[in-house]
């Protein structure tokens, strides 16, 4: 991971992942709801406290990013976290997929660049 591209990446994800997380408490930016199914599923994300449990871990993970410590465990967490968002998004709301989508490919593109630190989860 000695590149300045995944450096420039990490912090760019790290950056997003922090704001969209600390979104979640102090909603400073307004992200409606979108219709039908994923309208309810979203308010129940809301009301049960789910989605501020992904507003600490998308800002943790954020933060880890950022400060450069235990990156593969954020980027194990963000990349579970946007994998469900892009599914959530596909499914429910076409339109909101690309900030989802470009967040999982740059997670991915970060695993790749640390592929020796996953390469025993990924063995047989």
């Amino acid at each position: 991971m000695k590149t300045t591209v995944f450096k420039v990446i990490r912090v760019l994800l790290g950056l997003f992942m922090l704001v969209i997380g600390l979104n979640k408490f102090l909603v400073f930016i307004e992200i409606p709801n979108p219709a039908g199914d994923g309208g309810e599923l979203m308010q129940i994300y809301i009301t049960s406290g789910f989605l501020k449990l992904i507003g600490v871990l998308e800002a943790l993970g954020g933060i880890a990013l950022l400060i450069n410590k235990y990156v593969p465990l954020a980027l194990t967490l963000i990349t579970a976290i946007m994998f469900n968002a892009t599914m959530f998004h596909l499914l429910h709301d076409l339109p909101g997929v690309g900030a989802a989508a470009v967040c999982l490919l740059l997670s991915l593109v970060l695993i790749y660049g640390h592929k020796e630190r996953f390469s025993s989860l990924l063995s047989a």
